[in-house]
């Protein structure tokens, strides 16, 4: 019984979640002060085998969407050239848009391919990325289709 409990309080915890996250703009997925990839520095998940955490002093802001960079040499790199650094799909956990709704990913919860990086949700009882990678063409092709109703 508890177990259905907790089932019903997590179902409609997402459900009010994403109603207010079709109040905002959804193009970009940030948190309530428009901060992006949860304050991770996004040059950091290209340069290493985890994401670093950013530091607020050093900061870069890309089309209203403002990231936080753990070196100055990785905000220079972001500068030079954002859209190599962000992550697809404004930063929407990529197998839940497959799916056709949005939700924020766990930051740690990522994939680097092909030069692209791809965040997942990861809950206690399911994986996106492991997801994503059962069949990751159509899982694409359906968060690109996807994707351009927020955008």
């Amino acid at each position: 019984m508890i177990r259905y409990l907790y089932l019903f309080v997590v179902l409609f915890s997402f459900a009010a979640h994403s109603q207010k996250l079709r109040e905002k703009n959804l193009r970009y997925c940030t948190n309530d002060n428009s901060i992006g990839t949860g304050t991770f520095d996004p040059v950091s998940y290209f340069k290493s085998t985890a994401p670093k955490t950013g530091n607020r002093s050093i900061t870069e802001v890309y089309d209203g969407v403002t990231y936080y960079f753990e070196s100055e040499a990785n905000r220079i790199l972001f500068k030079k050239n954002p859209t190599q650094y962000l992550p697809q799909f404004g930063g929407w956990c990529s197998m839940t848009l497959a799916m056709g709704k949005t939700t924020r990913p766990t930051y740690s919860n990522y994939l680097v391919e092909n030069g692209k990086l791809y965040l997942f949700e990861r809950t206690l009882s399911v994986n996106g990325k492991e997801l994503w990678l059962k069949a990751p063409k159509a899982n694409y092709e359906s968060a690109v289709k996807n994707y351009k109703v927020l955008k």
